[in-house]
């Protein structure tokens, strides 16, 4: 057989872990192996193991579905292992809205996805040698947490869908570790927290590196995105010590972590990203309009680039500034290209698992053959629903006190208007956060919109939500940020990589009258789920009826003038800002990304570090 140079990602997240090997040639996958297994949530019925007896369908609307936090209860079971006391287990009974992964499940189907993808290459002829590198692909800000004498995790991972992280993201969690987590306490300067990939590096070069990527860094949101370099004061005013966090690899000097457990033994990691980060590179997103979306069963990510410089947390509610990708830059290679994002996420596709749990369908394919056969029959009596399972926290809504509702119905409406207002609802939910991204990079939507994750092939669904959003979408693969990753990973180790496979483009069919008339119709249905839970102290109120009445009377008062000189204000010292970075980029020129191969600048030395 023919000697084929292939690039090894290990996709890691907390209900799935995936082996792929993909050839540099074409960027086809050569083999791939894959795990799933449930999240931990508070309705689990038997946490042993990480599994739980409910469905997973179950567990993804109760990973969704609160914004409530308990008050855990501290626990006295404290195991002690070579005198340092440290647990894997919960300490305290979980409350609604936690959402956690036992660390000893995914670490083991890590063992067993790669031991499997290595047993088929060999049976296919092709050994382990002709991997030329190993990169690391992670769900964003899920955080870990263990003991770097034992090796042990001392708590679950905490997911970021977790209700901890609603308010203070990452760092919010770790503060709740130290204050109610007694293994954590007990483990004391040893306690080691990062992301999946600083731990999975841990793991695979046995404790010899401890350091993570600035994409990661950047979804904690203790990253200073100026400097790329953590914000210690951020940390602490939060009550964290820096020491106990993971060193950011260098971006002017480029190193490998070797791999010295498992067959992987002697391999080079030379790349770690977040997944959302891998998406975005494997699109080539690079200036601000374009929008990358990944679309699962239980969330929808959307990831604009922003080629402006550090975009500014925005004083009203908009997308996360996050660090986009980093790429090697052929005219200065100690100054890589940096590439940012604006982040906004929905838990809209949650819907259909309600669905499956109420006996409405069986399956996404079979909710899409639904709604394919019923949608043309509908032309008016629509009604709208609203899947706002836990509220509806995030940008563009900001109202944790929202919950699901349905509107427009009668005594006409059955299961095929449900199904369809379920998959409308999807849809614009999507194209509410895209608007919210491109509104945050003040620039207009490029053309066209990438898609990819597990809906993608729902074709019916994908032209549903070119009709609503009136945009040209792409699909390639169903998981572009391995594509990514892999495109990376040959970048630091200077191989050619081409991916030939062409994209399915859906047209929007709709007229601008038809959206008008969506849009209306859902941002009505959007203002009738608010106010239905008391949050933060607040009674229950209608918002919705109390802002139509002030509408009606012509009300303008003080709140409302200094919001708007407060958007004036923002606008002005952001177009400051742009074009004092356009200065400094005129003057000191870069290259655009994709354009080069040429060695990547991702990574640091560390003690068992080899040196390309």
């Amino acid at each position: 057989m023919k000697q084929i140079e292939v690039i090894a990602v290990l996709s890691v997240e907390s209900d799935e872990v995936r082996f792929t090997v993909v050839s540099t040639r074409d960027g086809s996958e050569v083999v791939t192996s894959a795990e799933t297994f449930t999240l931990i949530t508070a309705e689990s019925k038997d946490r042993r193991g990480g599994r739980n007896c409910e469905s997973s369908d179950q567990q993804s609307v109760a990973a969704v579905s609160s914004c409530v936090v308990g008050t855990p209860t501290p626990a006295t079971n404290v195991v002690t292992d070579g005198g340092v006391s440290y647990t894997a287990e919960r300490e305290s009974p979980m409350s609604e809205g936690d959402v956690e992964q036992d660390p000893d499940v995914v670490w083991e189907a890590v063992l067993r996805v790669i031991g499997d993808a290595l047993d088929k290459m060999c049976r296919d002829g092709i050994p382990v040698t002709y991997i030329k590198s190993v990169a690391i692909i992670n769900e964003m800000a899920t955080l870990v947490a263990w003991n770097a004498a034992t090796g042990k995790a001392v708590h679950n991972f905490i997911h970021w869908t977790d209700v901890r992280m609603a308010e203070g993201g990452t760092a919010a969690a770790v503060k709740w570790l130290l204050q109610r987590s007694l293994a954590v306490r007990c483990a004391a300067d040893d306690c080691r927290f990062g992301t999946l990939d600083a731990w999975l590096t841990w793991k695979l070069t046995r404790g010899h590196t401890y350091q993570t990527d600035v994409t990661n860094a950047s979804y904690t949101g203790l990253l200073d995105l100026a400097t790329l370099s953590w914000d210690f004061d951020a940390m602490r005013s939060h009550g964290l010590a820096p020491a106990a966090w993971p060193a950011i690899r260098r971006l002017d000097k480029r190193s490998a972590s070797v791999i010295v457990v498992d067959r992987l033994y002697g391999l080079s990691i030379h790349v770690t990203m977040a997944h959302p980060s891998a998406v975005l590179y494997a699109q080539a997103c690079y200036r601000r309009g374009q929008v990358a979306v990944t679309l699962t069963d239980r969330t929808a990510v959307v990831l604009g680039a922003y080629d402006h410089g550090p975009p500014r947390l925005q004083p009203t509610l908009g997308p996360w500034p996050v660090v986009g990708y980093c790429e090697p830059n052929m005219a200065d290679r100690r100054r890589p290209t940096i590439v940012y994002g604006l982040l906004a996420v929905s838990r809209a596709s949650a819907v259909v698992c309600w669905l499956k749990n109420m006996g409405l369908t069986k399956s996404w394919d079979d909710c899409m053959n639904t709604y394919a056969s019923g949608r043309p029959t509908m032309t008016e009596h629509q009604a709208y629903m609203v899947p706002a399972f836990g509220g509806l926290p995030s940008a563009p809504y900001g109202r944790s006190d929202a919950r699901p509702v349905v509107c427009g119905i009668g005594g006409h409406t059955g299961r095929v208007h449900l199904i369809a207002a379920a998959v409308d609802s999807i849809c614009h939910s999507v194209n509410d956060i895209v608007r919210c991204v491109v509104a945050g990079s003040s620039s207009k939507l490029a053309d066209p919109v990438y898609v990819d994750g597990q809906c993608a092939e729902l074709g019916g669904l994908m032209q549903r939500l070119a009709d609503v959003s009136g945009s040209r979408l792409a699909v390639k693969r169903l998981d572009m940020a391995v594509s990514g990753a892999a495109r990376m990973a040959a970048a630091a180790i200077n191989v050619d990589y081409a991916d030939r496979l062409e994209a399915v483009d859906y047209e929007p069919t709709s007229t601008d009258g038809q959206r008008l008339a969506w849009d209306g119709q859902w941002a009505k249905a959007v203002r009738r789920s608010y106010g239905w839970v008391a949050m933060d102290g607040r009674e229950l109120d209608d918002r919705y009826a109390k802002a139509h009445a002030d509408k009606q009377a012509g009300y303008f008062g003080i709140s409302q003038l200094a919001n708007l000189l407060r958007r004036v204000g923002f606008w002005y010292n952001r177009k400051v800002y742009d074009l004092l970075y356009a200065l400094r980029n005129y003057l000191t020129p870069n290259t655009p990304p994709h354009n080069v191969n040429t060695d990547s600048s991702l990574g640091t030395h560390d003690t068992t570090s080899c040196k390309m």
